[in-house]
């Protein structure tokens, strides 16, 4: 492998690891022509917007920076179509962003579109985190294991190992946990994401206390990151701490990320107990 190709790698796994201002360093040392430049582009562009940065780099073609500002939004599956032709599709960069916008409301096109480069460490990690929210850690099992042929060693097939494992629980917990930890020493160092993923496992092995801890230091890396806030409502719940604790917790996410998933389905919940509070006080 080349030394601008091992650049690239690694600013990839960072990007994925949480390690933004990491990746854009490691990006900068890079001089990349033709494809590559293309990844280039897109590694920066993803790791301006992790940050919170909404002017990012331009990017060509102009679709393909279109669709990295919409996603995670609504308008990310109508922003997706001028992407899908064979042509674009070929590039695992275009795959792996298509897919994200693909993600929430056509994720059975998504599953195609990543798996168009069964060889792409990117496209296998995004696929099996895919097939984990449709709750078929079946396939994201059967997914981990073929991959270990090709991708035993690479950081973000270990990232797809460690998530499917918090998923599959029992001893897989503690080997989630293993794979966490050694990502954080080898790779990214003490990231928001990989103190979040350890703080998840170490809460199903019944360690809350150290759960909390991880994320307290989250917390005081980044105090509007939304899933540290998220895993901070939990932990604080099962740790026995006050209401009034999980209380301020809940408003900071709210006040931080008002869509976060956590947010809206606790709404959900609550709308759904009124409802049927109301049903008997009639």
């Amino acid at each position: 492998m080349t030394e601008q190709l091992d650049d690239l790698y690694t600013a990839r796994n960072l990007l994925y690891l949480g390690a933004y201002p990491q990746a854009l360093n490691a990006l900068s040392k890079v001089h990349a022509r033709g494809a590559q430049e293309l990844e280039q582009q897109s590694l920066k562009h993803r790791a301006l917007l992790a940050q919170g940065q909404r002017t990012p780099l331009p990017m060509q073609p102009s679709a393909l920076q279109t669709l990295g500002e919409q996603l995670g939004k609504p308008e990310a599956a109508q922003a997706v179509e001028p992407l899908l032709t064979k042509e674009h599709l070929s590039s695992p960069v275009f795959a792996a962003v298509t897919a994200q916008a693909l993600w929430n409301e056509r994720p059975d096109e998504a599953l195609r579109v990543l798996a168009m480069h069964p060889k792409s460490p990117e496209c296998l990690a995004l696929s099996v985190a895919l097939l984990l929210k449709l709750n078929r850690a079946d396939l994201a099992l059967k997914s981990v294991n073929s991959a270990r042929a090709w991708a035993e060693d690479a950081p973000l097939a270990q990232l797809a190992e460690a998530w499917t494992g918090l998923h599959v629980g029992g001893e897989k917990y503690t080997e989630a946990l293993y794979i966490f930890e050694e990502l954080a020493q080898a790779v990214a160092g003490e990231t928001p994401l990989l103190m979040n993923a350890r703080a998840v496992a170490r809460m199903h092995l019944g360690q809350v206390e150290q759960a909390e801890e991880l994320l307290l230091r989250a917390l005081g890396q980044n105090a509007k990151h939304a899933d540290t806030l998220a895993n901070l409502v939990v932990c604080a719940g099962l740790a026995g701490r006050p209401a009034e604790t999980r209380a301020q917790y809940l408003a900071q996410l709210r006040d931080a990320a008002p869509d976060h998933p956590f947010v809206q389905d606790l709404a959900a919940k609550g709308a759904e107990f009124d409802q049927l509070a109301a049903s008997f006080s009639q």
